[in-house]
């Protein structure tokens, strides 16, 4: 059975491949009962976000992953494919930015992907959590 990292990665590879941008992987860890990873990219039209996804899951099913749901494949703005523990979403970038996913999991740890594919460890992103003395509240 494939590690549910290694299927993050995988599936922002498969993002790159179809020409999506921003591809950014959130480690959610302990920090979500849903998913242990969400990948998240862009694309910049209704047909290269239904293409996005179609394409990982499809080869998410050729390597043998199970797909528990695809939502938003007919709309093209956002689409969802769900791994179980590694979930997909691919966005037009007004909604992307509108639903701001990243900024509702500021504190989880993310991996990001460059452009040829490899993977380069956490970002240098500064994050509002930055900025919060420890153990603060509000």
């Amino acid at each position: 059975m494939m590690e549910s990292r290694q299927l993050a990665e995988i599936c922002a590879q498969k993002c790159l491949e179809k020409k999506g941008e921003n591809v950014v992987v959130l480690d959610l860890g302990d920090r979500s009962s849903v998913a242990d990873f969400f990948v998240v990219c862009s694309g910049f039209s209704d047909r290269q976000v239904t293409a996005i996804a179609d394409y990982v899951g499809t080869e998410g099913r050729k390597m043998g992953a199970k797909v528990y749901a695809e939502e938003g494949l007919h709309d093209g703005r956002w689409a969802l494919i769900d791994f179980g523990p590694v979930i997909v979403h691919v966005f037009q970038d007004q909604l992307r930015d509108f639903y701001s996913l990243e900024s509702l999991w500021s504190d989880a740890p993310r991996v990001r992907l460059k452009e040829d594919g490899s993977i380069k460890e956490e970002d240098d992103m500064v994050r509002p959590s930055d900025f919060e003395p420890s153990g603060a509240r509000f």
